[in-house]
């Protein structure tokens, strides 16, 4: 029986319980909603694989394929950031 709140995964999936939790995860991760870049809301939804679209502003981007930032886009946000912030304290101490 289902429980509240809870997704259903088909009962056809073959490959045992490991199998059906790791695709109870994945369908939970791309029906949830996720906030947006953008706006900063909670609605963003998934429009197809990898595409997401904020409902509020309709921003629209390119992110994993089963949540809008993956680990490896958050580290290199991070490493871009970083290197950029180096880069202007470069300039403004050698003005």
């Amino acid at each position: 029986m289902k429980e509240n709140g809870d997704i259903m995964v088909s009962p056809s999936i073959r490959g045992g319980r490991s199998l059906r939790l790791k695709l109870k995860n994945i369908t939970a991760s791309t029906k949830m909603k996720h906030q947006c870049p953008r706006c900063g809301k909670k609605s963003v939804r998934r429009k197809s694989t990898g595409i997401w679209q904020c409902r509020s502003c309709g921003f629209t981007f390119a992110g994993g394929a089963y949540a809008p930032s993956t680990p490896i886009g958050t580290v290199v946000r991070r490493l871009v950031a970083d290197i950029a912030k180096r880069s202007s304290t470069k300039a403004s101490s050698s003005v």
